[in-house]
């Protein structure tokens, strides 16, 4: 999907959304949104309509648990702050657009794991520095 796709299905997502709403989701001719207020953000999964919504809300019940495991604090700047953070996290709760079963203690493991080809290539940059 096209960077200019996403910009305009996330720019028409605020008009969509209607304040006091019941639902969590809004669909138009083409896509589902779900979300999730957190705060003052939305946490916000845009689907195909063939996609089962109920998976859909599973998966977004889980990004909802991630995120206040790795923001600071549940507003813009702490979400920013943390962005790097939430996309690896993100990545391993979701892979190749479907969700994968795994629990937020797990995702926190897998971030925290290190990886030997990093090691060394830290090991590598740190000599080359130091010469």
């Amino acid at each position: 999907m096209s960077r200019i796709r996403i910009e305009g299905l996330l720019a028409a997502f605020p008009k969509l959304v209607g304040t006091g709403k019941q639902h969590t989701y809004v669909e138009t001719e083409n896509v589902r949104y779900v979300y999730q207020p957190i705060e003052e953000l939305y946490l916000l999964l845009i689907t195909n309509k063939q996609s089962n919504i109920l998976e859909d809300l599973d998966t977004l019940r889980l990004l909802s648990k991630i995120v206040p495991e790795y923001s600071p604090s549940l507003d813009e700047e702490g979400v920013c702050k943390a962005a790097f953070q939430l996309i690896f996290a993100f990545d391993e709760a979701i892979s190749l657009g479907n969700k994968e079963n795994v629990t937020v203690p797990q995702i926190k493991q897998y971030c925290e794991m290190e990886s030997h080809e990093e090691k060394l290539h830290k090991l590598i940059m740190q000599s080359k520095i130091n010469d």
